[in-house]
């Protein structure tokens, strides 16, 4: 189990750093709404994340992707090699939009939110309307589908992973939470420079992670032709 989460260890950082999120939570605790809509938000997220990442593990090993020598197994390996091909093309997108420091104008409708929309925006930004995220669950179910664990282990690991991947938006909530007299001073920097560095920084993810899902397709691909060489 502990060599697939280190193996998900990345993906998973690269879904925790999503600079758009964390500045919705930022927006939510500044206004004072962090311990309720900021609480209904990280759970969207992890909910999402999770149920996602679930209904493709399971969709995945019933289909014997676990099996290193079967079809679903080589077509999850083909697909990162796509998703990477993609995350790369979205990097040349994000970095032409590198000088503009805009909020979203969805943004400003964050005060009037209930607990209920709070909590769907928290599912939609962390994966649906995400074009970082979506990608990377989908890499993360792969990998987890090929894992030949028992059905608890697997378990476990996808509910670890979702933490990981909420756990840079959980920090300006925890602050909310724990210090609500101090949020503005200490998150009112970090969310300026979230907004204004954003395109930069999703460049950067982007590359890392298209050439990491890149690599890691190719290489099991390599790995699987040696085995049948192997055998013949």
């Amino acid at each position: 189990m502990l060599a697939v989460l280190a193996d998900l260890l990345t993906i998973g950082v690269a879904v925790a750093i999503s600079p758009l999120a964390i500045v919705a939570v930022i927006l939510m605790a500044t206004s004072g709404k962090g311990r309720t809509n900021g609480t209904a938000f990280v759970l969207g997220c992890y909910v999402f994340a999770v149920a996602f990442v679930g209904v493709l593990v399971l969709i995945g090993r019933a289909s014997g992707a676990d099996d290193p020598d079967s079809g679903p197994h080589l077509f999850i390996d083909v697909v990162e090699i796509v998703l990477g091909l993609i995350l790369l093309a979205l990097a040349v997108v994000q970095w032409r939009k590198r000088s503009s420091t805009e909020t979203p104008k969805w943004m400003s409708s964050l005060d009037d939110l209930s607990l209920a929309k709070a909590f769907l925006v928290g599912v939609l930004i962390s994966g649906p309307l995400s074009p970082k995220d979506l990608p990377l669950l989908v890499a993360a179910g792969g990998r987890i589908s090929q894992a030949a664990l028992p059905t608890g282990e697997i378990v476990a690991v996808i509910l670890i992973f979702g933490l990981l991947g909420v756990f840079a938006v959980a920090i300006p909530w925890v602050l909310s939470v724990l210090s609500p007299s101090q949020v503005e001073k200490k998150l009112a920097g970090p969310r300026t420079w979230l907004v204004a560095n954003h395109a930069v920084i999703m460049t950067v993810l982007f590359v890392i992670l298209g050439v990491k899902l890149m690599g890691s397709g190719i290489a099991d691909l390599a790995r699987r032709r040696r085995l049948r060489c192997r055998w013949r």
